[in-house]
């Protein structure tokens, strides 16, 4: 009967039905091994147990009219009915009370079915504890009303229990995300601009420039009496000398470095260089389509067609090659190239770059009054690279961490000086000798005489690394050093609040910071202006954090009463549903009492599931109000649009590292 079910209810007992048949096929039942594949269930414990709770007659098999019984019996239920399952689902012997050895069992599948292990002891220490608190009568077991009682502690976790109750038996298919209206995106926009005034100003002084030079060519060429196609050329052309010239300066890594650190950091919106030399690049690209067709166009009015001009004569050729030159550029410069593990695509296309100036020069007769200037100022900062990249680096520790992370420490000659949240460009040639990789520098200044970079395994050159560190060579060789070079993080120590988040080994420019913010405060340092560091890390696996947590640990020690450093860790690879809820329980009751987390060993306890960047941002605004707070950000693009939108809503202002 399900008359009297919702539409919602109706709906989702007709998806499991459907589900349900396409997985039993001709025999229409399922084992259980196959429900566990069905719901995601990776322990055989979960799977298990969920086949025995409704295989009621013991046939070993479950029908299509057994599971949607058992699956319209939890829907019709109330919040007790589900929470009741979730009891009966950690009571495999349906005694009504789970003991310890069962709740050690629940403890050990739940981390399994996330991906996690602990060591026995540590799962131990979990049972024990938790056990403490539930087993209210002492007698040796933990019945439905203690359960009940335990949970009356989490009402968000009870809540959140009952509702994965249901939805563990199919969880519905994902809602279509719903695209922000056009007033959200204008909100977001006009607070970005608030919060970003340089860039803004600058970008719009860009834009005003590019259609001022394409309308001027238009009407020069159409009171000389050009056809439109010529027109639309030779506009696009201006926008392309000007653009030609204007994408080396983001390049120009060491005067960018001195401008951040002067005067003119506060109104050069240097932050965002390598946006805008992307920026440029898909500008020069639309340019470079839009002038091609328009003289293919012109090309086929005039006698001898296409194939004339374009090949038999030197404007169109290396217009041609010029155009295919760039697309190749263009296209191995795309993120989903770089981030696919590529990088080494992208680095050597990107050579071609010197291919395009060349042949800018012999295309464009004006071009070298557009680009004169940034070439010289170009080949003078590949100069100063070459001259300071010559030096070799001892090389003092290759040390493989967990997550396929490796640790790479240089010796530093006498003089070498970088500010915290740096990056360098690393040349080691047991692994490559031609390959350059951009990496944050993760030890301070005041570590006088080594500097380190942490490199996460995820192409090839860096797998390489990792494969390299692990053999263990008695001679590490040298490293060559292309740097430093200044980051948005360096803002941070005129921040009065600063909210630093790193996803995965996006941790790694708030290591050096992290680091130098402390030795600052115990040198007295009159200059730092930081008062309060909130530090959010995400990780999917709880390896992730081995290499960073001790540092972070020993800043705790220093700062006892959490005055200057709020730590939070999130491990997003656990889904906070009926299979990690108890596991999540035993954690705060164990945190309770231990006073450090059992994963990290930090202060907080780690948060299972993702952050709440909502909730994260206004507790920070309610715990400083009427100051500036600043949000830094080193991690993925998507969680970055996500942020800064979060940010401009509570008018934090928002720095993503980018390099």
């Amino acid at each position: 009967m399900t008359d009297d079910l919702t539409p919602e209810d109706r709906a989702f007992l007709d998806t499991i039905r459907k589900r349900f048949d396409e997985i039993a096929g001709a025999d229409a039942s399922i084992d259980p091994k196959e429900l566990g594949a069905a719901l995601g269930l990776r322990d055989p414990y979960y799977a298990g147990r969920l086949f025995a709770m409704v295989d009621r007659d013991g046939s070993g098999e479950i029908d299509t009219n057994e599971f949607i019984a058992f699956a319209e019996k939890i829907v019709r239920g109330k919040e007790e009915d589900r929470l009741r399952f979730a009891f009966d689902l950690h009571d495999p012997d349906d005694s009504g009370e789970i003991d310890w050895d069962e709740l050690h069992r629940i403890l050990s599948a739940s981390l399994a079915q996330h991906g996690a292990s602990l060591p026995d002891v540590a799962v131990n220490g979990l049972t024990d504890a938790l056990f403490r608190r539930a087993d209210t009568d002492g007698d040796g077991g933990i019945d439905f009303a203690e359960f009940q009682s335990v949970l009356d502690a989490y009402p968000k976790l009870k809540t959140q229990m009952s509702r994965s109750a249901t939805a563990m038996l199919m969880p519905p298919p994902p809602r279509p995300k719903r695209g922000p209206s056009l007033g959200d995106r204008l909100r977001i926009v006009g607070q970005k601009i608030a919060s970003n005034r340089a860039a803004a100003v600058f970008l719009l002084l860009y834009a005003a420039v590019n259609v001022a030079l394409f309308a001027n060519a238009m009407v020069t060429y159409a009171e000389a009496g050009a056809n439109i196609y010529v027109q639309i050329a030779r506009g696009g052309g201006a926008c392309l000398n000007f653009n030609g010239a204007l994408i080396l300066i983001p390049m120009l890594r060491h005067l960018l470095t001195r401008v951040r650190h002067s005067v003119l950091g506060e109104v050069v919106p240097v932050d965002h260089a390598i946006a805008f030399h992307k920026l440029v690049g898909h500008a020069m690209m639309g340019f470079a389509g839009l002038h091609t067709a328009a003289h293919l166009a012109n090309y086929a009015t005039l006698d001898g067609g296409i194939p004339a001009y374009l090949f038999g004569t030197s404007a169109g050729l290396t217009g041609l090659i010029l155009m295919i030159a760039f697309l190749v550029m263009w296209i191995c410069a795309l993120d989903w190239i770089r981030r696919s593990g590529k990088f080494e695509l992208f680095y050597f296309t990107h050579m071609l770059y010197l291919v395009w100036f060349v042949l800018a020069l012999l295309h464009g007769p004006v071009f070298w009054i557009w680009a004169g200037v940034p070439i010289l100022g170009y080949v003078a900062e590949r100069l100063i690279r070459f001259r300071h990249t010559r030096r070799a680096f001892p090389v003092s520790a290759a040390e493989p961490l967990p997550s396929s992370v490796t640790r790479l420490e240089v010796k530093l000659p006498d003089g070498y000086k970088y500010q915290p949240g740096d990056y360098v460009f690393v040349k080691y040639p047991p692994i490559s000798k031609r390959e350059w990789h951009p990496f944050t520098v993760t030890t301070c200044p005041e570590e006088s005489g080594i500097l380190s970079v942490h490199v996460r395994g995820l192409g090839n050159w860096t797998k390489r690394l990792h494969g390299h560190a692990k053999a263990q060579h008695a001679d590490l060789g040298h490293a060559f050093i292309d740097g430093p070079y200044g980051t948005p993080s360096t803002h941070i120590f005129k921040s009065e609040v600063a909210v630093l988040i790193g996803a995965g080994i996006g941790v790694t420019p708030f290591a050096a910071i992290l680091k130098s913010v402390f030795r600052r405060r115990a040198a007295g340092d009159t200059d730092l202006g930081l008062k309060k560091v909130h530090f959010v890390w995400m990780n999917r696996d709880q390896y992730a954090f081995e290499w960073f947590s001790d540092m972070i640990s020993g800043l705790e020690a220093e700062d006892p009463d959490g005055a200057l450093l709020d730590a939070q860790v999130y491990l997003t690879g656990v889904k906070l549903d009926v299979t990690s809820a108890t596991l999540d329980v035993a954690m705060d009751v164990y945190h309770s009492e231990i006073g450090r987390d059992l994963f990290t060993g930090l202060r907080n306890r780690t948060n299972l599931d993702r952050p709440d960047w909502r909730a994260i941002f206004r507790r920070v605004a309610e715990e400083n109000p009427g100051k500036q707070v600043d949000v830094y950000f080193c991690g993925p693009a998507p969680l970055a649009k996500i942020l800064a939108a979060t940010a401009a809503d509570f008018r934090f202002g928002f720095h993503k590292e980018n390099f």
